[in-house]
């Protein structure tokens, strides 16, 4: 009886060890999504088309879509990354318009962007 039980602390233990070491893993991985997920550090402003207002964007999170509400007739980057300009709410790379690069101010006439998304 005494040697099963060996045994089974020898299983436990061996499982013990395994289960940490995917903690481990697990905890690393998303360590490093972490760090991945970065922000501009700036303000990003547009001109809406529909009310004329002034809307602002402070220190985007890059790779993050934002819709444009009421749609942009002119952007200021003011952030130091680059703002990639959709023609949809969706930054669907297939509408790209425009890219506003760090300090740059875009205007726009008859196609207007819907949405943008920071870091290139």
């Amino acid at each position: 009886m005494r040697a099963f039980m060996r045994v089974l602390t020898g299983e436990r233990a061996a499982k013990s060890v395994l289960v940490a070491g995917a903690a481990l893993s697990l905890f690393t991985a998303m360590a490093g999504l972490c760090t991945d997920a970065q922000a501009a550090t700036g303000s990003f402003s547009y001109q809406r088309a529909d009310t004329g207002g002034i809307t602002t964007i402070d220190n985007p999170p890059d790779h993050f879509c934002f819709i444009l509400s009421g749609e942009a007739l002119s952007v200021h980057n003011g952030t130091n990354s680059t703002a990639i300009l959709y023609e949809d709410a969706d930054c669907d790379p297939n509408q790209f318009l425009d890219a506003a690069q760090p300090g740059q101010t875009l205007s726009f006439g008859v196609r207007l962007p819907l949405s943008v998304r920071f870091g290139g």
